[in-house]
């Protein structure tokens, strides 16, 4: 890859010539990202055929097939970030922000890390506002988030024991920089541009209301409990079936309560996780694709597992989330919505991330409400899983992941249930192998370099690759 020999002396230059003095009460973040993807069409003559499915969300069949569509990117991003946690008196903070080179490169103007928040503490409180990470959704991702961002009150009324809630939340996707930087380099049609421009790459932000309450208890054995109130209102396109009453009240009274209960054993050389997870609203709805027009109810549930063993600087954890998906009858109508996940996308690599960006389940994101059957920007019922092995021997660390993601089968009556039944998921899979080499000094000093591999059914025709190098230093 010509553009990664290229950029890497830029990186190394760059990071050499900047300060390595420290600063006991500040942290300045800076860092440069240069990235490379092939995307080629297979020379092949069978044809595409996958019922029920497209490439994109606006019927990007053809669109993705096209020479204008299949091209190599190469470019970079550059980002400074404030990083500073600390207690004066009773005052307590945690901030942690990244300003990016912004919407040319497809990134927003800024990024909040899992934290950003102040606020005032005492022995059994905590009052803050800002961005303050869940401590009770899943674990069984070592990467996924879900946070609020607003007013939040904390109680411990011991040491094991703490209750989260979260006042007043302006829920808005819990975006971070870590799962966005490789999100916009596929070639986007005009149209699509048009009516996304303002939603993805502008500064301004969807937001919409949400409640939450959650509480962690115990050290080895821990329990957590969380529960999830959203007014969907208007907010996505599945939640936009009644013009009339979203243009009187501004929503149609839709919404979405949700929660997960689950528990964790946490043991010097041996973690195991586990989560169930359910959804239940209201999706007032007009469409045809409803068995019973006005409204479709949302009851769904989903499951996360995950394992990891760690010896001495050797890590190896695996990962699984299964979901159920909607009801239908015999006419493919809807009869009852399934699960409907909150947060970032549970894996972490590029392709099924970022780039293609295909969730295990419905989801609501910064656009809202979001459920379709497709290979990218998808929103689709079925089973993910992710194995991980890292080895650090400091300064140098090794990481290896792999993805691998099977939908359940459209276009078929379905009961609504959670099944691990072969002949209920399509023959269709995607995945996709990484591999990230990297350098990190105690100073604050990180240099990497990271290779991915996408892997596809041979009907699909196409082949991708993908690298990255980065650099990032902490003052």
């Amino acid at each position: 890859m010509n553009f990664l020999r290229s950029i890497t002396p830029i990186v190394f230059g760059f990071l050499f010539f900047l300060p390595m003095s420290s600063v006991d009460s500040l942290g300045w973040e800076v860092g440069i990202l240069g990235y490379e993807l092939f995307l080629k069409e297979n020379q092949n003559q069978k044809q595409l055929v996958v019922p029920g499915w497209d490439f994109h969300t606006r019927n990007w069949g053809k669109v993705f097939q096209s020479e204008a569509y299949l091209h190599r990117v190469s470019s970079e991003s550059l980002f400074v970030g404030l990083k500073d946690k600390n207690r004066k008196n009773q005052i307590h903070w945690d901030l942690d922000i990244k300003l990016t080179s912004g919407p040319e490169t497809g990134l927003r103007n800024y990024y909040l890390g899992k934290n950003h928040f102040l606020g005032y503490e005492t022995k059994v409180f905590f009052l803050g506002v800002g961005r303050r990470e869940h401590l009770f959704s899943p674990k069984s991702f070592s990467s996924f988030f879900d946070g609020g961002e607003g007013l939040f009150l904390e109680l411990k009324p011991e040491k094991s024991f703490l209750v989260q809630f979260f006042l007043w939340d302006h829920y808005s996707g819990s975006l971070l920089f870590s799962k966005d930087q490789f999100r916009h380099l596929l070639y986007v049609s005009d149209e699509y541009e048009t009516n996304s421009k303002t939603q993805v790459t502008s500064f301004s932000r969807n937001h919409h209301r949400r409640q939450s309450f959650g509480l962690i208890y115990g050290d080895f054995l821990t329990l957590r409990i969380g529960f999830h109130y959203l007014e969907l209102g208007s907010f996505g396109p599945n939640t936009k079936d009644h013009p009339p009453e979203t243009k009187k009240s501004f929503a149609d009274g839709d919404s979405l309560f949700s929660g997960n209960f689950g528990f964790g054993a946490h043991f010097e050389h041996f973690s195991f996780e586990f989560d169930f997870l359910w959804s239940k609203g209201n999706d007032r709805t007009r469409s045809k694709l409803a068995a019973h027009s006005g409204s479709i109810p949302i009851a769904g549930e989903a499951i996360q597992l995950g394992t990891e063993l760690r010896f001495g600087g050797f890590k190896f954890r695996s990962s699984h989330f299964l979901s159920d998906r909607a009801e239908t009858n015999e006419k493919h109508q809807i009869v009852k919505e399934g699960y409907i996940s909150f947060g970032t996308h549970p894996s972490q690599t590029p392709y099924l991330s970022q780039i293609f960006r295909v969730f295990p389940s419905a989801a609501v994101t910064e656009k809202g409400y979001e459920k379709n059957f497709a290979i990218i920007e998808g929103r689709s019922f079925g089973y993910l899983t992710e194995l991980v092995i890292s080895f650090e021997f400091p300064p140098l660390v090794v990481k290896c992941i792999g993805n691998y993601f099977v939908p359940y089968k459209q276009n078929v009556p379905s009961d609504g249930r959670i099944s691990v039944n072969r002949r209920e998921f399509e023959r269709f899979f995607l995945a996709e192998g990484m591999m990230e080499v990297s350098l990190k000094e105690e100073a604050g000093l990180e240099l990497g370099v990271g290779i991915s591999q996408l892997f596809l059914p041979e009907t699909f025709n196409l082949t991708s690759n993908f690298g990255y190098v980065y650099g990032r230093l902490q003052i």
